[in-house]
């Protein structure tokens, strides 16, 4: 039987595919590598081919693909266990839920990561459009999360 986390809840945004302007077109994703790409575990968030003028992975994942990104204590859920986990999402008002697989940290919270100040959203997670639109939210709605492993 599997275990369920809460995550807690709070508002949402989107990321994440070629639309997505709030990443780089070179950047990467904390939990998922360009090897794992072979894999059909990881392959299946991802469009065929990397969009034109792009090289990393934040850009190359399928908009329609459900995966989010969260601000991970990897103290308690380390990235291998992250790696292998889903988390259950669930509009309080609907109660329309799905899951999604973790692929990246975010959003910023106002911390520094690399030498550098994150910006403050106030979100707890960033969703995939496709999840946002299973879910019926858009930015700034609340979504509930809930870790399976």
């Amino acid at each position: 039987m599997s275990e369920i986390i809460s995550l807690g809840s709070g508002k949402m945004s989107v990321f994440g595919g070629p639309a997505d302007e709030g990443v780089g077109p070179h950047e990467g994703l904390a939990l998922v590598v360009p090897g794992d790409l072979g894999v059909w575990w990881w392959s299946c968030l991802f469009l065929p081919e990397s969009p034109a003028g792009t090289t990393g992975l934040a850009r190359r994942l399928n908009p329609e693909a459900f995966y989010l990104a969260m601000r991970w204590n990897y103290a308690v859920h380390p990235v291998q266990f992250l790696r292998n986990a889903v988390v259950r999402l669930t509009n309080p008002v609907n109660g329309l839920q799905v899951f999604a697989r973790p692929v990246d940290f975010g959003p910023g919270d106002g911390s520094m990561i690399d030498g550098q100040k994150t910006r403050d959203t106030g979100r707890i997670a960033d969703l995939s459009p496709g999840t946002a639109a299973a879910l019926g939210l858009k930015t700034d709605e609340e979504v509930r999360c809930e870790l399976v492993g």
